[in-house]
């Protein structure tokens, strides 16, 4: 039929889709980006990035240890400059996995307003330039 793409099954190398699925979970891309970037369809960078987010969190995360109090930091003016610098970096890794999950989180909502609105016709994305109704 005229003016209907032939979909094509493509097979795409693991290591190709685990990037995707990296940048997207970390925040450095969208799905919408990744697909443009690397030519392949949004839903399948999506599945991608929900399929390898485990794998992807192990590997940036560790056990990480509480940030010492500020109170408490000043107390102990013996700690010496390098375990300080070991404690923050172990707090940005805590961090991260939590922006992490957050960025999973945004992006499976947002696929789940896409599928309602696909599915059952409806609007459900605020308009920015609507007007409220006087009831």
């Amino acid at each position: 039929m005229i003016g209907l793409k032939e979909k094509k099954h493509r097979n795409y190398p693991l290591q190709l889709k685990k990037k995707i699925a990296l940048e997207i979970i970390s925040g450095l891309k969208t799905a919408t980006e990744s697909s443009r970037d690397y030519d392949v369809p949004r839903e399948s960078a999506r599945r991608w990035a929900i399929k390898f987010s485990s794998e992807v969190l192990k590997k940036e995360t560790k056990e990480v240890v509480p940030l010492l109090p500020m109170k408490e930091q000043k107390e102990k003016k013996d700690v010496d400059f390098e375990k300080q610098v070991h404690i923050l970096e172990e707090e940005n890794l805590k961090l991260r996995e939590k922006l992490l999950e957050s960025n999973l989180k945004a992006e499976a909502l947002s696929t789940l307003i896409d599928l309602a609105e696909e599915n059952y016709g409806l609007s459900l994305r605020k308009n920015s330039g609507a007007k409220q109704s006087k009831d």
